[in-house]
């Protein structure tokens, strides 16, 4: 075969994967915001360079997060991230579901966490507009038997200390000014 069409149907192929899994957790993401009875919860849409970044990173194949001081782009000095890893290869709506099902740990009216939420108050923090996730294989994960390295990154960051993810009440009842409910989310008017 032809090295410049093996080269484009490469290419295709990964521009078709990447569309997939940025498809899928975005999706994912305005799912689970949807769940909550939120007045002001913004839609997220997709940042490349927020993907980008989550790449990197995933790529790394290291354990725990990104170091802050590295994890800003152009338009976000702040950048929330979380992380999941897995044995075998998930969808974004898996890695998500994850992250909500700490939602058991998190009492809203105290905002107190016992036990891990900070995954889950990220997903729902309702300033938290962008998105950008990637998924890497990690040979050298789980002692060696390999895994996937799943990495959302957000912006503007959430998790903020004494603030609550997001003001309860009607959904959309509380959508900043520029903005229009769209299936219970507050999302940009084009």
């Amino acid at each position: 075969m032809n090295v410049v069409i093996l080269t484009l149907l490469v290419l295709e192929c990964s521009i078709a994967v990447q569309a997939c899994v940025q498809h899928d957790f975005l999706k994912a993401h305005n799912l689970v915001r949807r769940y909550e009875k939120a007045a002001n919860m913004k839609k997220m849409i997709w940042s490349d360079d927020l993907a980008d970044l989550a790449e990197n990173w995933a790529r790394e194949c290291i354990k725990g997060h990104s170091d802050k001081s590295l994890r800003k782009t152009k338009k976000f000095k702040k950048v929330g991230e979380n992380i999941h890893r897995s044995t075998r290869k998930k969808t974004g709506l898996a890695a998500v579901s994850s992250w909500y099902k700490e939602k058991s740990f998190y009492n809203f009216k105290k905002n107190k966490c016992s036990g891990v939420c900070g995954h889950y108050t990220q997903v729902v923090w309702a300033t938290s507009e962008y998105v950008g996730c990637a998924v890497a294989y990690c040979p050298r994960f789980f002692k060696g038997r390999g895994g996937y390295n799943y990495v959302c990154n957000y912006g503007p960051r959430g998790n903020w200390r004494r603030k609550k993810p997001y003001i309860p009440g009607l959904q959309c009842s509380r959508c900043p000014r520029g903005y229009t409910c769209q299936k219970g989310l507050c999302a940009k008017k084009s």
